[in-house]
């Protein structure tokens, strides 16, 4: 994954608006409600897990499952993560996809309690830097994911990112409005990622 690659997501996005497809309209119009809930105080760390999870199941295809006896070990994590973390590591992870039996769910959790430093992470975004589609054993190996933290990572690192990043927000919004959906900012990781599942549809 590199950022000359991902460029080439701008002119995707200036060119759709998702008017098509439901639940993608319903995510990019949800996104900045869910973060703004998940960031609501909680009554302990458990509920504030259990609200992130609820918020991330209710646009997933799958039903949530949870490990009880996981909980604690995973509201921990969800705790820790939600900090500036100088470093992602799978203590952070594997916790809270134990609890939830899904290392993408636990992406997009983590996501919505630390944007910044966790992107979303699924499927399409695995096929786009695989080159074919990902095997579900894939899908459910830490190591995956923290390999694409590190992408990203590197990514936003690249002299060029702040003009991809520009670029890309402008394209977004100029999309979020064709679809009548107020503006909001997207994180770094939010615009590789964006970038990465938008390639991988072509």
């Amino acid at each position: 994954m590199n950022i000359e690659t991902l460029y080439s997501a701008v002119d995707l996005v200036r060119a759709s608006g998702y008017r098509s497809n439901a639940r993608e309209a319903a995510f990019m119009r949800t996104y900045p409600i869910l973060l703004a809930t998940a960031r609501l105080p909680a009554a302990s760390s458990v509920e504030a897990l259990l609200r992130n999870a609820s918020l991330v199941y209710a646009w997933m295809p799958q039903s949530m499952q949870l490990d009880m006896a996981q909980l604690p070990r995973a509201a921990e994590a969800f705790v820790a993560a939600s900090q500036e973390v100088p470093g992602v590591s799978q203590q952070l992870i594997e916790p809270i996809a134990d609890c939830l039996n899904s290392l993408v769910g636990a992406a997009k959790v983590l996501h919505l309690a630390n944007p910044a430093i966790f992107p979303l992470w699924n499927r399409r975004v695995e096929q786009f830097r695989l080159g074919m589609a990902p095997s579900s054993y894939h899908m459910s190996q830490t190591r995956n994911y923290l390999i694409f933290i590190n992408e990203v990572q590197e990514v936003a690192a690249h002299p060029l990112f702040l003009t991809f990043h520009n670029d890309y927000c402008t394209a977004y919004q100029a999309r979020l409005q064709r679809l009548g959906i107020p503006a909001y900012p997207l994180t770094e990781s939010r615009v590789i990622e964006s970038a990465a599942a938008e390639l991988a549809e072509q």
